[in-house]
């Protein structure tokens, strides 16, 4: 029991940094974060040559992926963003673009067609947010487990990276049995691919 309380400690402890540090970005700061990472993000699209990703739409204190939302549309790739469901269980939504609505715990979430349980598996590229990611590719969420949830129920998991600014990927993050691994991570300033 004292582990798993040391973990979860150690959980919180990383997460109150990555609030402040992402808190002190100055609004410059920030629009020069977000256009670097649309920049990052479409390299990383195009290099795998996806056709459909996930992706979601930012908190204030995510990083900005608004911009990388509007080049994907312009280029026609198919985006499924995230719904919160009942049980902290996450549901996919291919946006209508008639606006958004209030979701789970105060985030926004896009309107739309939700789909069926399972498509997000099919899509060919991952992208979602986290609070930080380690060098070996353990990520480290928010604390309610709806990404860990939804990438342990996929029969076929699509190549999934994480999204956080440069100061977000530590050389460790604390896990437990029910945190999930990813793929790699992108940043304002580059792609990262683990293992």
């Amino acid at each position: 029991m004292q582990q798993h309380d040391d973990i979860v400690r150690e959980k919180r402890r990383i997460r109150g940094e990555v609030r402040a540090r992402r808190r002190a970005l100055t609004p410059e700061q920030r629009r020069a974060a977000g256009e670097a990472l649309t920049a990052r993000l479409a390299e990383l699209v195009e290099s795998r040559g996806a056709r459909s990703v996930s992706c979601y739409l930012p908190l204030p204190s995510e990083p900005d992926t608004m911009g990388f939302l509007s080049w994907a549309a312009g280029r026609g790739i198919e985006v499924l963003l995230p719904t919160s469901l009942e049980g902290f269980r996450l549901g996919w939504i291919r946006p209508d673009g008639t606006g958004t609505v209030a979701g789970a715990h105060g985030i926004t979430e896009p309107r739309g067609e939700l789909l069926p349980e399972g498509a997000i598996g099919e899509v060919d590229l991952m992208l979602i947010p986290a609070s930080a990611v380690d060098t070996s590719g353990m990520r480290l969420g928010w604390g309610l487990g709806y990404f860990d949830r939804c990438l342990d129920s996929l029969e076929r998991r699509p190549p999934v990276f994480a999204v956080v600014h440069d100061g977000d990927v530590l050389d460790r993050v604390p896990a437990e049995a029910h945190d999930s691994p990813v793929t790699g991570a992108v940043t304002p300033t580059r792609v990262l691919f683990f293992g």
